[in-house]
């Protein structure tokens, strides 16, 4: 009797082991499986913005079709629905990327250097940002005058995943770091992207009303006042 009870104990330590196993192994092949889709999600709606970046670039936004779009990328043109609602949505999020990019790169680049005051920051980030946009004037046509939806849009940003940067908040950050107190600083961020984005388009693609680097001195100044009039 006591040999049949523990022989019952092993055979049920036994079983538990295999079911153990038996469940991790399922589990396990479960989980690729979720994640491949995931990720085969992900590789499409990747795929269908830089395909249409690439059109966009390459003939412009109003001579590119979604079948197009849907082709080079790979997908069926329903496929396309499922990510964007229209052509003009898939714009609207692919220039909030690029220009949320481009912020990054003038952060990174602002990182480098020994600059502390807060205007200064600003005045570099901008500078490098607009140089970006003078040296790739396909990228400038497509963005146009909307700049600023890459960093102050929150139906775009909140798509971002972490590895894009809460430019905004970083900016802010800098002023306090500065121990500058701005009256509203978000409002005050968005008045410099839009006045620099507007102004210097027709600098960069027309040379009007001046010359991009004869432009420069006059925008920086205006900028430097806009922030004097914001503080505290």
């Amino acid at each position: 009797s006591r040999l049949v009870k523990h022989f019952l104990t092993i055979s049920h330590f036994i079983l538990d082991i295999l079911y153990a196993l038996w469940y991790n192994r399922n589990m396990s092949l479960l989980k690729p499986a979720s994640h491949l889709r995931e990720s085969n999600k992900m590789d499409k709606h990747d795929r269908i913005l830089e395909a249409a970046y690439q059109l966009f670039l390459e003939r412009g936004f109003d001579k590119v079709s979604i079948q197009e779009i849907a082709t080079r990328a790979g997908v069926a043109k329903g496929t396309f629905y499922l990510y964007f609602r229209d052509k003009e949505a898939l714009k609207k999020r692919l220039v909030a990327q690029k220009s949320n990019e481009f912020f990054q790169q003038a952060l990174r680049a602002l990182y480098q250097t020994d600059i502390t005051g807060f205007e200064d920051k600003i005045i570099f980030i901008i500078d490098y940002v607009i140089d970006i946009l003078a040296q790739n004037k396909d990228i400038l046509r497509l963005i146009t005058k909307d700049l600023s939806t890459g960093v102050f849009d929150p139906k775009m940003t909140d798509l971002f995943s972490e590895e894009y940067a809460d430019v905004l908040q970083i900016l802010i950050a800098a002023a306090e770091e500065s121990n500058v107190k701005l009256k509203n600083p978000h409002i005050l961020l968005y008045m410099i992207v839009e006045l620099a984005s507007s102004t210097c388009m027709t600098c960069i693609l027309y040379n009007e009303p001046l010359e991009l680097a004869v432009f420069k001195p006059h925008l920086f100044k205006a900028i430097r006042q806009l922030i004097e009039a914001e503080k505290e």
